[in-house]
């Protein structure tokens, strides 16, 4: 039996060019043209005060 996975209601998957290497909502790869980028403790505070799940730069995951 194959299990499906639960799509990710966020807009970034379905866009042809999206300004964002990684989702905010589930981690995955949106933009695989988009670099990682090293970010700082300053830029995460601020993603997760927008309450994403995980880094638009670097996917690391920010809320547990």
């Amino acid at each position: 039996m194959i299990m499906q996975r639960k799509r990710c209601p966020n807009f970034n998957h379905g866009r042809s060019n999206p300004p964002v290497r990684f989702c905010p909502l589930c981690g995955e790869v949106v933009n695989e043209a988009i670099l990682i980028r090293e970010c700082s403790d300053e830029e995460h505070a601020i993603s997760r005060r927008k309450r994403n799940t995980y880094c638009l730069h670097c996917g690391e995951r920010l809320i547990q």
